[in-house]
């Protein structure tokens, strides 16, 4: 009989899995709530109207026939491993011998529910260009506001988080305002404009060198933003920025990028969770007391804390490392080496001409241009598709050379 294998998430770590399994004899079925596979790393470029959606995303259907793979689009309620059985919104129930979680994960705003209701987020497609609307709406509000404590609150733009999306985000969101306000506003003065980080540790990037945080803030502060080390954002009314420290801040706009938590679809499992609800699993990445539950991706924590970086290179090893267990397995083979996550290195781009890059195993950190050149090159190459890649660099060019934004649209029926 035909083992049937369930892939839940058709992210990195989902669609490597499948990738994986390809011609090994299961009946597989890719799960996901949307029908298409998002490149997240350049999420924030669509949120600064850099790039248009369309060009980081790829339709499963388009790719998983290639894999031998089903397709099954669907939010996911609850999941049963005793019965191995997965419950869909529709009412379906999804059967499995062996199950890959690889839901990833959503954006955290530690239960505060005034904060989740104002700010902005863009971990997923549509939060993206709801975040890019609301941007250009700030700016025709400013544009057409008679009080000047009242233009400023619009142009006063608030990050908040000091990691890799945050501190992307920033750096992009003033290069749109620079091509923005004064070719396309001359009502504004540029002046007024103000784009603040606020970051709750003491350094921006963490897990990157001291060296490389250094010339991130350095940087930064270069593009005149305005750094807010040490403290916490509390509390967020549309209007008023109440943080742990400080006075208030007075802003229309906040965009969250302060953490993520496991996707709510795993609530109902009652297993042992670590931080921020990632599952914990041996080093098989087996999910413990189910061995026949493997998980992959964002949402594993390895059982005694070792770390399981959040990142696209780990979603992708331990989904292949996953997909070659089960294969040994399945064809009773010996089991193959616990997983070891090998680190390629972590880079993060600070707008125009420079990022940040540190390979470990090479011990090499450094910093500009070929940073920024390798950062390009590394992403462009890892967008799926040839139309997409070239989309994406059509976009780059308008952009770097050209210095006019993509993508201007406002959706005010949605986003006012």
């Amino acid at each position: 009989m035909t083992e049937r294998v369930l892939i839940l998430g058709g992210g990195f770590a989902g669609l490597t899995v499948a990738q994986g399994l390809r011609g090994k004899g299961f009946a597989i079925t890719l799960v996901d709530q949307h029908n298409y596979h998002l490149f997240q790393p350049l999420l924030y470029q669509v949120a600064t109207g850099e790039l248009l959606g369309e060009a980081i995303t790829t339709p499963l259907r388009h790719l998983l026939p290639s894999y031998g793979v089903s397709f099954r689009l669907g939010n996911v309620i609850e999941i049963d491993l005793l019965r191995c059985q997965v419950h869909m919104e529709d009412g379906d129930v999804l059967e499995y011998d062996f199950l890959f979680l690889a839901l990833g994960t959503v954006t955290n705003f530690f239960g505060n529910k005034t904060i989740s209701q104002h700010a902005l987020d863009i971990k997923g497609l549509e939060g993206a260009e709801t975040t890019r609307s609301r941007l250009i709406l700030a700016l025709e509000r400013a544009s057409q506001s008679k009080n000047a404590e009242d233009r400023r609150e619009w142009l006063h733009f608030v990050v908040a988080g000091g990691g890799a999306t945050g501190v992307e985000f920033c750096a992009a969101l003033v290069e749109l305002l620079q091509n923005l306000v004064p070719n396309e506003y001359p009502e504004l003065d540029f002046r007024e404009v103000q784009v603040s980080l606020v970051h709750g540790g003491e350094a921006l990037l963490p897990g990157f060198a001291n060296n490389l945080q250094k010339h991130a803030a350095t940087k930064l502060r270069r593009l005149g933003i305005n750094l807010l080390f040490g403290t916490h954002v509390k509390d967020y009314d549309g209007q008023t920025i109440i943080c742990d420290s400080g006075p208030p801040i007075s802003a229309r706009t906040l965009i969250w990028t302060a953490g993520v938590a496991a996707n709510p679809s795993l609530s109902s499992l009652t297993v042992p969770k670590g931080r921020g609800g990632r599952l914990l699993v041996d080093h098989h990445l087996r999910l413990l007391d189910f061995p026949e539950v493997f998980v992959v991706g964002d949402l594993a924590i390895f059982t005694g804390g070792d770390a399981c970086p959040q990142v696209a290179p780990f979603a992708m090893q331990s989904a292949r490392y996953a997909a070659k267990f089960l294969c040994a397995q399945s064809a009773h083979k010996p089991l193959i080496p616990p997983f070891g996550y090998h680190d390629p290195g972590i880079m993060t781009v600070l707008g125009r001409l420079d990022a940040v890059c540190q390979i470990p195993r090479w011990h090499l950190r450094w910093y500009g241009l070929s940073a920024w050149g390798l950062w390009l090159g590394l992403h462009l190459y890892r967008i799926i598709g040839t139309g997409n890649r070239l989309r994406t660099l059509l976009d780059w060019s308008n952009d770097y050379i050209r210095r006019r934004t993509s993508v201007q649209l406002l959706r005010q029926g949605r986003d006012d």
